[in-house]
């Protein structure tokens, strides 16, 4: 693609949200021309915003004399106006393709349905521990843009399917693509073109980390280097061994999990892909398994929140898919000595949440279920039951559970049909096990 900054002066910016402004701010540095068209009609835009703004539909011929647009990742890239700006000759991208045209600084990226964030934050307190000066941003919550000015040795990218789809000379020192699991498909039509978008990671990068366990996140390119990581031993790269769950790194011990802040089988694949990617910068890796010792888990990802009457409750709210949730059973099932109740539900975006039924049976004790998809949830559960609100399945848990055993709030689902994100969900279960009896 040629280099839009040097290249094309008349811009549009689609999307008000965090990436979209940060978009006109860098844009206008660059002393381009600037427009901002969001979608909807009643946007909320900035009083501060001296540029030309339309919200909803767009006037006739708002394409002409345009070169770039540059959508946001909430955005698709099918809307119809979005094609009309195509076919216009307007070269559609999104913010993290400006990015990639402005960075100087090796990157890293990752992507996946599920962990991303947790290996996004790890990934840079590792290499900050080390003395690097790393910054975390992308889909993390830093918009990619706003990180330049930072002028940090290493960013570290989150990329979102979104984010990818939009992205096309993204040069990465190391990328990993953490798994694949249906999610999006509300956005993407089928898990090929979700499975597609995540594949475009690894377009220009110099090394992968992979699970060797799972052929879903290897890339299509074979001829890109690899670092392998898994649940099994292995004399190269990194593995695990399982009676003493520790991490391995060419087959010796380098981590106990025991000596981490982070739980689940998940969580140990976790750690291995940051060491990983971290070391393709050539740092040391026994230090950079030290540094992992203090790294607090971002919320909402499997955190332990609460102990009441001896029971253990859980805040995986940020479990907004299929596969987040069975990362979850999968790494926490084998770990409990006492029974299993999980609390889920929500919007399914189209997934088939009746995958979960074979899970269910092998970890899940209970199953208390809510939210617009969360029948089906409670049908395909031996003892299953559904609920109208998040009060409710904190207190039908409780008065089914003894000391020993754990509540897991982990959806599978999408929050906005009963909250007003995923975050708002946590609060609000945390909220309720406070209300709960001492």
């Amino acid at each position: 693609m040629n280099n839009l900054l040097n290249n094309a002066t008349h811009f549009v910016v689609a999307g008000s949200g965090l990436s979209g402004l940060s978009c006109v701010r860098y844009l206008l540095d660059q002393g381009k021309q600037v427009k901002l068209w969001d979608t909807r009609p009643h946007a909320q835009i900035p009083d501060t915003l001296t540029i030309d703004v339309v919200c909803g539909e767009l006037p006739d011929n708002y394409w002409q004399g345009v070169e770039v647009l540059v959508v946001s990742p909430g955005i698709s890239p099918a809307l119809p106006a979005i094609q009309s700006a195509a076919s216009s000759g307007v070269q559609v991208v999104g913010d993290i393709e400006l990015f990639a045209q402005a960075v100087q600084c090796p990157v890293i990226g990752i992507t996946g349905s599920n962990g991303k964030t947790t290996v996004t934050l790890l990934t840079t307190h590792i290499l900050q521990q080390l003395g690097i000066n790393a910054i975390a941003a992308g889909n993390v919550g830093l918009p990619a843009l706003d990180a330049l000015s930072l002028k940090p040795e290493v960013a570290v990218l989150e990329l979102s399917s979104f984010q990818l789809e939009t992205t096309e000379s993204l040069n990465l020192h190391a990328a990993t693509l953490l798994n694949v699991s249906a999610d999006h498909l509300d956005r993407h039509g089928t898990l090929d073109a979700y499975r597609a978008a995540k594949q475009r990671i690894f377009f220009h990068a110099r090394c992968a980390a992979v699970n060797r366990d799972d052929n879903e996140t290897l890339p299509t390119d074979s001829a890109i280097p690899v670092i392998q990581t898994g649940l099994t031993e292995c004399s190269t790269g990194f593995g695990w061994r399982g009676e003493t769950q520790t991490i391995l790194y060419n087959g010796q011990p380098i981590l106990r999990m025991a000596d981490t802040q982070l739980v689940g089988l998940h969580n140990a694949l976790n750690i291995q892909a940051s060491l990983a990617l971290v070391s393709v910068l050539n740092v040391d890796v026994e230090q950079a398994a030290q540094a992992v010792k203090t790294f607090k888990p971002a919320p909402h990802r499997c955190a332990k929140i609460a102990v009441k009457g001896g029971v253990t409750y859980i805040d995986d709210s940020k479990a907004t898919n299929i596969g987040a949730t069975e990362a979850a059973l999968i790494g926490l099932g084998p770990t409990l000595a006492g029974r299993l109740i999980l609390i889920a539900g929500g919007d399914a975006k189209g997934a088939d949440l009746t995958a979960l039924k074979p899970l269910f049976d092998k970890h899940v004790n209970a199953v208390i279920a809510l939210g617009r998809d969360g029948k089906v949830l409670s049908d395909i559960a031996t003892n299953g039951h559904y609920v109208a609100t998040m009060p409710e399945a904190v207190a039908l848990a409780a008065s089914m559970s003894q000391p020993g055993d754990t509540v897991l709030l982990s959806p599978a689902c999408a929050s906005l049909d009963m909250f007003k994100n995923y975050q708002h969900r946590a609060e609000v279960f945390a909220n309720a096990i406070q209300e709960l009896p001492a």
